[in-house]
């Protein structure tokens, strides 16, 4: 008489890797957070308040820094300072596609425009068509 197997059992060599996939998402979303954070850091930057404007719902392409320094202004890209000579190869090996590009310029309020005029020209020069200033919101 033969019986029937109602259940087969699952081969030995078989490894269920959906854990591993739900912990390595949840490893690349903190690193990506704390990237944020870090990059943020590196040039801490006091935005100007104001009253007008909305809210960015779109990802920019890039986020580029100018913070105060002794004696003039720091750029830093991508959490890595850039000197005024380097913007322009920086910009143009960073956007692939300056057209379709949407770049944040983070300014510090207490900047004079001349020390961020060169980083608004160098996107000019790279391409770049949409160019954003970031502000906080609040009274100006």
């Amino acid at each position: 008489m033969q019986y029937r197997r109602l259940h087969r059992a699952a081969p030995a060599g078989k490894i269920n890797v959906t854990p591993l996939i739900d912990v390595i998402m949840v490893l690349i979303i903190f690193y990506l957070i704390v990237g944020k954070l870090a990059a943020d850091r590196v040039a801490p930057v006091d935005l100007p308040s104001s009253g007008v404007g909305t809210a960015e719902d779109q990802t920019p392409t890039l986020v580029i820094s100018v913070a105060a320094a002794e004696g003039g202004a720091r750029v830093v890209i991508d959490g890595r300072e850039v000197s005024e000579g380097e913007l322009d190869a920086v910009l143009k090996a960073r956007l692939a596609e300056p057209a379709a590009a949407l770049v944040h310029l983070r300014a510090d309020r207490r900047l004079a425009y001349g020390l961020i005029a060169p980083v608004i020209e160098a996107c000019r020069r790279a391409g770049v068509v949409s160019l954003k200033l970031v502000t906080e919101r609040g009274e100006p």
